[in-house]
């Protein structure tokens, strides 16, 4: 006798139909499985290692009007709503992308005291990457939040590894709509592009830091009292 099974397949997600431009945002720590196989024996210990950094740059990308997507335990992925407008009169939206990113690594320092004096725990390091382009809209059945899909939400995972550690880069994109809007802040360096199709035709990537000497102590003397 021979029995047929039938598979009902549920949707987990389901697309709105709706898409749109804006800026994408992945920050990615730095060697944590070897961290937490050799360096981190506790259990409780790894959780509050990754729960720091989670809790940290999740805080932090909501100060800066993003809204954070999913985490990975080791990577919190967010995105920035008001970026959808892309023309001089909404450059403040995109110069948060940036401002957020080189917090964040700002803030580093602070978060390694924390780990080390207050939780005895190893250092933290991560890689922080950003691009802009259109994403498809989707929503969960088990998640109140939206998820993006598409090339953007890919690449800016892919080019995350091409930033230094504690470092921010953002793809060609993100550089092409800003480059002339804020070339007077920032510094942008082209380096290694990321090959999409193992050619030599390579997406570019940039590095980006702030032309401000004082920007990084400003940010720490920001933030220092209230991490």
């Amino acid at each position: 006798m021979v029995m047929t099974v039938m598979l009902v397949v549920a949707e987990e997600i389901s697309f709105t139909g709706s898409s749109q431009n804006c800026c994408v945002c992945f920050i990615d720590i730095v060697d944590s499985t070897r961290i937490t196989i050799l360096e981190i024996m506790d259990p409780q210990k790894i959780k509050r290692y990754y729960s720091t950094f989670i809790n940290t740059m999740a805080a932090l990308a909501r100060d800066f009007d993003a809204t954070v997507i999913k985490n990975t335990g080791d990577s919190v992925i967010f995105y920035f709503p008001k970026t959808t407008d892309s023309s001089n009169n909404n450059m403040s939206a995109f110069k948060n992308v940036f401002e957020c990113g080189l917090t964040m690594i700002s803030v580093n320092p602070i978060i390694n005291v924390k780990l080390q004096k207050e939780e005895g725990l190893p250092n933290l390091s991560y890689r922080i990457s950003a691009d802009y382009g259109r994403v498809e809209i989707a929503k969960s059945l088990t998640s109140i939040s939206e998820d993006l899909f598409g090339p953007t939400v890919n690449l800016c995972a892919k080019i995350n590894s091409r930033a230094e550690p504690n470092g921010m880069v953002i793809g060609n994109n993100l550089y092409q709509v800003t480059k002339t809007k804020f070339d007077h802040l920032y510094h942008f360096n082209k380096i290694d592009g990321y090959s999409i199709d193992n050619s030599d035709n390579k997406y570019s990537v940039y590095s980006i830091v702030s032309k401000d000497k004082n920007s990084n102590d400003k940010k720490l003397n920001q933030y220092k009292d209230i991490m």
